[in-house]
């Protein structure tokens, strides 16, 4: 369910200098219980405590900031009041910290972690942002996050560990807003000390985790019961980017039942979040249903590796995965192929299965997992457990459709290969190319998630004239090209390409909202990344038609920019792109790529003559 919390508030003049003003944002229930997760096994130094100032102030998270899925989330200082806002958990080991003499410091209401970020603007560095530090929660252990921490809990600065990368910081008041600032933490005083709960000696941070080798992540004993199910309520166009059919794969079988002890693995409707990831996989009666259908995938844009295969639901296109992170009795989960939340994954060892083409009385053996594990069936669950492959047990055992033999999968063309991206629990942040560069770089860049998110945010409040549209030049496609563009998807190009009505090529029509306030124009934004066709003639010829995040600033903080606004008066076919930063100028279709020539507006050539919808 989504709903409106908590209206816009005034602040006062000091903390505007320090921050940002948060406006009222929509909620998303389902992204938020899937970003922000209690780790039921981590070590707790202290619980549901406050953290006071040395000014006896209370730490207090700012419910009124912070986006859909409460990342971003201001700290601010008031006055203590016991409430949930100002409780917090001290952790010292568990899935998102791994380091000895380090500790998270975790809203116990919340769930999210104080996050240290200096590439942001200064007064807007230290923030509550989800565990890990991946914004749909699916990170690791991120030092932005980690705390040193002896044990000690009264009058001790608070020292981010990625400080001590680029110059030790403190975090300290500024205003009544936690901010940072440079520090000896050995001689930190007044308003770089804070005392944690009362201040007595929660005991030191235990020692490491077992080796690299084993899941950093414990999961919390078997017998915890799964995540609650119900009818989640469906965002339908976040649904129809995240799971997506992959029309041009090799398919083995396609629509068939798989089956364990002699009934058939089904897609439980009832579970899942609003674009139809974690569904959970039942072990029910077979009926032939569609929730009982599913394509074995040998070769495709989500599976670049001979001998392995994908389980796909033939009726939400998610692919069967195993996450060891998660609890056990709910590790084995439909998700969008390729591993992102959003459908912009390519490929994940996480969805790929040991197959030679045999399909009968099979162990189903995941590639992600260490060790001998195969999938089964739990007491009605498909799970994970230790197996021997070579001699599964009858739990153990599946058959595709009949049990006939497939086709053995056939290897990826040599000739389009799958790049496989970075661990995401691994951000880079890679500075965007100065202005004189000659085109963006382009190849698999690494994204950051967490400034990905922050600057490319839907404006779910604009006017739209058209939503998820393509936008035709020469009887071809605008196209945005995902292998470019920085680590938060800016600076992307727009080629022309033939119309395939992939996502790529979706966009929406803006004549008003947050971003345009002026009458008579429009913003053409991508559907799929939220960035804004932005024109910037101090760029290279052939470099200065990009999307950029809407506002015209980088982090996604800018408002209005006439970069980015087009002349509109309703008319969509056959009319040129005149941006309003330019004079006696028009975008047109310079070989496939998107550039800005000088024009006649009412009289546009063929190649600067577009169409919309």
């Amino acid at each position: 369910m989504r709903h409106s919390i908590f209206p816009t508030i005034l602040v006062s003049a000091t903390l505007a200098a320090a921050a940002p003003v948060w406006r009222r944002v929509n909620i998303d229930d389902a992204a938020t219980a899937e970003a922000q997760q209690r780790d039921n096994g981590a070590t707790r130094a202290l619980s549901a405590v406050p953290i006071k100032t040395s000014n006896g102030q209370c730490l207090s998270v700012d419910l009124n900031s912070g986006d859909f899925r409460h990342n971003l989330m201001n700290v601010v200082v008031a006055n203590c009041d016991g409430s949930s806002n100002q409780q917090f958990d001290v952790i010292t080991q568990g899935a998102h910290n791994n380091i000895a003499g380090q500790a998270l410091i975790v809203s116990s209401s919340l769930n999210n972690c104080l996050n240290f970020d200096p590439r942001r603007q200064p007064g807007n560095q230290v923030l509550m942002f989800s565990c890990g530090g991946r914004a749909d929660g699916g990170g690791q252990v991120t030092d932005s996050q980690l705390f040193a921490f002896t044990g000690n809990a009264a009058g001790i600065p608070l020292v981010p560990l990625n400080s001590n990368r680029d110059g030790t910081v403190c975090l300290k008041l500024n205003g009544n807003t936690l901010d940072q600032s440079g520090c000896n933490p050995a001689q930190a005083s007044g308003d770089q000390l804070f005392t944690l709960g009362d201040g007595g000696n929660a005991g030191a941070a235990p020692p490491p985790p077992p080796p690299a080798d084993e899941p950093a992540a414990t999961p919390p004993p078997a017998g915890n019961p799964a995540p609650p199910t119900g009818n989640v309520k469906l965002d339908p166009e976040a649904t129809a980017e995240a799971q997506q059919r992959d029309n041009g794969a090799t398919r083995a079988f396609t629509a068939v039942p798989v089956k364990v002890d002699g009934q058939c693995l089904t897609a439980d409707l009832n579970t899942g979040d609003f674009r139809q990831n974690l569904m959970e996989i039942k072990v029910q009666a077979c009926d032939g249903s569609p929730q009982q259908q599913f394509d074995i995938i040998t070769s495709g844009k989500h599976n670049d590796q001979a001998g392995k295969t994908l389980i796909v639901s033939s009726l939400t296109n998610g692919c069967l995965n195993v996450d060891e992170r998660r609890q056990s009795g709910n590790q084995v989960l439909l998700f969008s192929c390729g591993g992102r939340a959003d459908g912009g994954g390519q490929v994940t060892n996480s969805q790929l299965f040991a197959f030679d083409g045999n399909a009968a009385n099979i162990p189903l053996v995941p590639a992600n997992v260490d060790g001998a594990k195969c999938l089964f069936n739990n007491n009605g669950v498909i799970d994970v457990q230790a197996c021997n492959a070579a001699s599964p047990s009858a739990d153990q055992s599946f058959s595709f459709g009949d049990g006939g033999n497939a086709s053995a999968p056939a290897p990826p063309p040599a000739d389009e290969p799958v790049a496989t991206p970075p661990p995401a629990d691994e951000p880079a942040a890679t500075p965007p190319p100065p202005a004189g560069n000659t085109a963006p770089p382009t190849g698999n860049v690494k994204l950051d998630p967490e400034a990905t998110a922050e600057a490319q945010q839907r404006d779910d409040g604009a006017t739209r004239a058209f939503s998820a549209v393509p936008v035709k030049v020469d009887g071809q496609c605008l196209t945005v090209d995902l292998n470019t563009g920085d680590f938060r998807q800016n600076l992307m190009a727009v080629k022309v390409q033939a119309c395939d009505g992939s996502p790529q090529q979706q966009f929406d029509i803006i004549t008003a909202g947050k971003h345009n306030d002026q009458a008579g124009k429009t913003l053409i934004v991508s559907s799929l990344t939220q960035g804004c066709l932005n024109v910037d003639e101090r760029r290279q010829p052939g470099n200065q038609v990009l999307l950029f995040s809407c506002g015209g600033r980088a982090d996604g903080g800018g408002q209005v920019t006439n970069s980015q606004l087009f002349a509109f008066d309703g008319t969509t076919a056959n009319i040129p792109l005149v941006p309003a930063n330019v004079q006696n100028k028009c975008l047109f279709n310079s070989n496939g790529v998107l550039d800005l020539q000088g024009c006649d507006a009412a009289s546009p050539s063929a190649d600067q003559t577009f169409s919309i919808a």
